[in-house]
């Protein structure tokens, strides 16, 4: 006969723990300078406002009610950026078909009344923030409003530098 199986439970040694703390800070932050010192200048009619964060978020407004963000991400791995249209198209104006048209062909190409578009900024990759900070609000956030892109292409460093050191090719 066998013996009886004893139901207490066998002695184990407790396994180290392999992650770090939750109160531990993460080890890839990047410090970045406060936002109200990089954010761009943007000329009238935008106002900025006063936010209750000046060093992690920026907003901007516009009298035709579009409206400007910038919020630094956690940790400083980006900037995320957006613009919402104001509430109102502008007018088609009268004349003939055609300006008719090509008006309203304009307004549908644009970023539509109560509409948002997202770009970030990875600060990570970023030699000069502010240039590149306000490059990105000018090129892809402004324009916009008047011509939404159909998608943002992204470039990396090696692309930069492959279309700035080839020559022209004959």
């Amino acid at each position: 006969m066998t013996e009886p199986d004893d139901f207490a439970r066998p002695s184990t040694t407790p396994a180290p723990r392999r992650r770090r703390p939750s109160f531990a800070a993460p080890t890839d932050e990047i410090d970045v300078p406060p936002l109200d010192q990089i954010t761009p200048t943007l000329e009238p009619p935008w106002h900025k406002e006063d936010t209750d964060t000046p060093d992690r978020t920026a907003s901007y407004h516009h009298p035709d009610g579009h409206r400007l963000g910038l919020r630094i991400q956690p940790r400083g791995l980006a900037i995320q950026t957006w613009i919402t249209a104001g509430p109102d198209l502008p007018p088609i104006p009268d004349g003939t078909d055609i300006e008719q048209a090509e008006a309203q062909a304009a307004n549908d190409a644009r970023l539509q009344p109560g509409r948002t578009w997202h770009a970030v900024l990875a600060t990570r990759r970023s030699k000069d923030l502010a240039a590149d900070l306000a490059a990105l609000v000018r090129d892809h956030l402004l324009s916009a409003l008047t011509r939404k892109p159909k998608h943002v292409s992204t470039t990396t460093d090696e692309q930069k530098a492959d279309t700035t050191t080839e020559g022209p090719t004959t």
